[in-house]
């Protein structure tokens, strides 16, 4: 099997990240404030819950890849929310912008296992579109019409 040129990969990811950026603050963006705490049933987490559960996450792994000094998750309130989340896509769309192609295949200790840096950026993607659906699904609850699918 061939391998992929890492700088190719960087490319991607940077385009990747802009688009999961603009939806993820898009679908953020068409729930009402006074619906932050809406969930479906019980046992589920609410609107917020899944956006801070996303910030959080997303923070958490950044760490991973290499990037540290994020912002903190501020879910006090829709926009503040908001804006931490942005703060930590623009902080992470400017490391990948940075980072050594070269570098992509180094590993890291996560609590799963061993993983390289290119798998915990795919990773990162594979649970906010998770999440980021289900706020979809939410959305759709309560009768918002959800923003259109941004891929790339």
């Amino acid at each position: 099997m061939e391998s992929i040129d890492g700088q190719y990969l960087v490319e991607d990811y940077i385009k990747k990240w802009k688009a999961n950026k603009r939806y993820t603050l898009k679908v953020l963006e068409a729930m009402p404030e006074e619906d932050f705490d809406f969930k479906p049933a019980d046992g589920m987490k609410t609107f917020k819950s899944q956006a801070t559960h996303i910030a959080s996450w997303l923070n958490n792994h950044i760490k991973k890849v290499g990037l540290t000094g994020l912002t903190k998750v501020d879910a006090s309130s829709k926009n503040s929310l908001m804006a931490s989340l942005e703060k930590n896509f623009d902080e992470l769309l400017a490391y990948i912008e940075t980072i050594d192609a070269t570098k992509l295949g180094d590993t890291t200790r996560m609590w799963y296992g061993q993983s390289t840096k290119s798998r915990l950026m795919n990773l990162m993607d594979n649970h906010l579109t998770h999440h980021r659906g289900q706020m979809v699904v939410y959305l759709r609850l309560k009768g918002i019409k959800a923003p259109s699918y941004v891929g790339w």
